[in-house]
Parts: structure tokens; sequence; C-alpha cells
């Protein structure tokens, strides 16, 4: 595949062990919202040395705050 767009985020998330993507960031935010990606979901970028959690990435904090929280389990 060619490389990404510059400018362009182009991100690969894991989901159900399986590499999902790329995907730019109004996509990924699509994906949270739907619940497919949490704050502990994997995800690489070009310029990561490694795989990392969604929610450690700075750049993806204003795509977790959009969404709603998680709900809770049932008791």
């Amino acid at each position: 595949a060619p490389p990404p767009i510059p400018g362009v985020a182009a991100w690969f998330v894991a989901i159900d062990g399986q590499q999902s993507g790329p995907f730019d960031n109004q996509t990924l935010q699509g994906q949270i919202k739907a619940g497919r990606v949490a704050r502990e979901t994997l995800v690489w970028k070009q310029g990561l040395s490694q795989w990392a959690k969604a929610g450690e990435q700075a750049e993806l904090a204003p795509l977790f705050a959009a969404a709603p929280p998680p709900i809770p389990p049932s008791p």
C-alpha cells in the first residue's frame, strides 16, 4: 500500500486480535462511538516504534473526549 497522505493520520487498530485500518481520525472516532475501539485498544501509526494503547496517545485524546462514557455492566 502507498504511504499515508501527509497531514492525514493513518491509524491501524487491533480489533479482536486482527489488524484493521488504516483509519483517519474521523473514521476512528466513529469506531470509538460504536464501541469497537476503547482506550485499552492497541493502535499503531507510522512513527510509533510499537503498538500502544489508544488512551495513551495524546493525538487521540480529543476523540475519546467526544465519545460517550462506556455503559456500566448490569448488576
